[in-house]
């Protein structure tokens, strides 16, 4: 997998944790959006380590 491709995927997921932190915020519970939200910032930024890439 390239480079650029990797960024993408953390990318991407660091944009899901963000879209689901504001949709808890305005239409679900705030804690089940910040709970996901939180999960997904991790997840990027873990996978961004295992790939060796700056977030």
């Amino acid at each position: 997998m390239s480079r650029n491709a990797k960024i993408a995927y953390v990318s991407l997921l660091s944009l899901v944790g963000l879209i689901a932190l504001l949709v808890g915020v305005f239409f679900l519970n705030l804690f089940v959006g910040l709970i996901i939200g939180i999960a997904c910032w991790v997840g990027s930024g873990i996978l961004a380590r295992y790939w060796e890439i700056r977030k």
